[in-house]
């Protein structure tokens, strides 16, 4: 699953963006929000999202100046443009600056969003479903501490501010070592690691669906079925009866 942040001073058109298509069936989760560029870029710090989608005329830091402070931390973070008609010269400059793609606000339909994240999703590097913590012996006893902390507690409600209290360290400090040391952002370890328990319990036909989302930290049903369908192209179902099925072959 793709992390995005959505940037724009205006809440009705942020809004309707986020409304446009359903998000988690095309591989993204909307995971952070800001107002204006300079709440962004601290934000950014925090999250690092593989995607930014910025408007490009906001107060105190606008979307060209957003670009320019997170290229000199990141040249390789991917930029999508929001702009009014009236304002394309603002996008040329963004494209000038290396977004790969613009929206007018005004006239922006499923399809054209959803065509703009295929592109996005082939300009990033492919996604593991290995295990989390893989290399977890080579990180520093901190971040170690962290890992080990999530395998624990995954289920849990589990924020980047309370895992800041629980180390006593900065928040954007951990999520940017974390993220540096381990190659994945915290929420998105915390998502394969109910994956990875939700495969365990499929294969306990004792155990309902119902449940089983439950025990793994989910409260929205309907969000677990999409993302399991992401992660393993195959629904909880389909999944739990070919278990079945080989089980009966043996």
């Amino acid at each position: 699953m793709r992390s995005v942040m959505l940037v724009d001073d205006e809440r009705p058109a942020s809004e309707l963006l986020k409304l446009l298509i359903n998000w988690e069936q095309a591989g993204f989760i909307i995971t952070v929000e800001a107002s204006d560029g300079d709440e962004a870029l601290e934000k950014y710090q925090i999250y690092s999202p593989d995607l930014i989608i910025t408007d490009v005329q906001m107060p105190v830091l606008d979307g060209i100046e957003l670009m320019r402070a997170v290229r000199k931390e990141n040249p390789n973070q991917l930029f999508v443009v929001l702009s009014c008609h009236e304002l394309f010269d603002y996008a040329q400059e963004a494209l000038r600056l290396g977004a790969i793609d613009y929206l007018i606000k005004d006239s922006i339909t499923p399809q054209q969003l959803i065509n703009m994240l295929k592109k996005v999703e082939s300009l990033l590097p492919a996604q593991s479903m290995s295990q989390p913590f893989s290399g977890i012996a080579s990180y520093s006893s901190r971040i170690r501490s962290v890992a080990e902390y999530l395998l624990k507690n995954f289920d849990q409600d589990i924020s980047l501010s309370s895992l800041a209290k629980v180390f006593n360290i900065h928040k954007v400090h951990l999520a940017r070592t974390f993220k540096e040391e381990t190659g994945i952002n915290i929420h998105e370890s915390i998502l394969d690691l109910r994956m990875q328990k939700a495969k365990l319990l499929l294969a306990d036909p004792a155990k309902k669906i119902s449940d089983i989302i439950e025990e793994i930290g989910f409260h929205n049903p309907q969000y677990f079925y999409i993302l399991f369908k992401k992660f393993y192209d195959i629904s909880p179902s389909e999944y739990r009866a070919q278990l079945e099925k080989a089980q009966i072959k043996h």
